[in-house]
């Protein structure tokens, strides 16, 4: 019988070994912003698909995707921009599509074939490029849920942890040099506030003030408008929203918020 500590991706990965792999930091130059929310992350998908190649192995035969063309939807949209002008666009959406990836046991005498179901959009004055679009975010929204880039959802990496040097590309910022503060005599030992456990699902944190207290970042998104705006300010991507005043309850609260709204939009296009 097969357990965890024998299976392995075809390219003989255990899954610790795939899951650090799939959330690896990629060059600079694969992440930037999100247009339009300057705070959000994209994430450029040709590493994505480069990474699941690496981590299983060749496309279409370690992992693959598969969706029905009826399924991929698409239709031409009027609209305005801020100065009253009218433009078109061409929206798709792919309702489903199944990515599926194979591992096997050590023998190599087992072969399981894992698949997750998703579904994407993506608008673009091109509608092959709009479909495109579709594939690749519904691929994306996919393989996150197997750890790919787990900590830019997370909030924990960012396009804004790479600066642009003389030369146009892009590096890495260096770390802060730790300064020395001067000692001060305490008679007791500063109390040091207990960290806030992270959460997998960002969107399963829980409220802990206000008119949303006790509900899930989650259930306030979906319950309309009026709960996506309090969302948006609670993560405060515009400088204009929720400030937690350095209590450790609201950085890990507007923390999550940043990340789910991360999940919603990261793939765009």
């Amino acid at each position: 019988m097969s357990t965890l500590s024998n299976i392995f991706t075809l390219t003989g990965l255990t899954l610790d070994e795939a899951i650090q792999q799939l959330d690896q930091e990629l060059p600079a130059g694969a992440y930037k912003a999100v247009p339009g929310a300057v705070d959000l992350t994209d994430i450029d998908p040709n590493w994505m698909r480069k990474t699941l190649n690496h981590v299983f192995g060749l496309c279409g035969y370690g992992w693959g995707y598969e969706y029905d063309p009826a399924n991929l939807e698409y239709r031409y949209e009027s609209r305005t921009n801020a100065r009253g002008n009218e433009y078109g666009v061409w929206s798709a959406v792919l309702t489903h599509l199944k990515f599926w990836y194979r591992l096997q046991n050590d023998t190599a005498s087992v072969t399981h074939v894992c698949s997750i179901h998703a579904s994407g959009a993506s608008e673009n004055a091109n509608i092959a490029y709009a479909m495109k679009g579709a594939i690749t975010n519904a691929l994306g929204n996919a393989v996150s849920n197997i750890g790919f880039q787990e900590s830019v959802y997370l909030g924990l990496r960012s396009h804004k942890d790479f600066a642009p040097n003389g030369n146009g590309k892009v590096t890495p910022q260096p770390a802060p040099k730790p300064t020395l503060a001067p000692a001060v005599a305490s008679a007791e030992p500063a109390e040091t506030p207990a960290p806030v456990a992270e959460l997998a699902d960002p969107g399963q944190t829980v409220i802990h003030f206000g008119k949303m207290k006790d509900k899930t970042i989650a259930e306030v998104w979906k319950s309309g408008p009026a709960g996506q705006g309090w969302v948006r300010w609670a993560a405060n991507t515009d400088g204009k929203g929720y400030d937690p005043q350095g209590k450790p309850e609201g950085i890990h609260l507007q923390r999550m918020a940043r990340a789910f709204l991360s999940l919603q939009s990261a793939y765009a296009g």
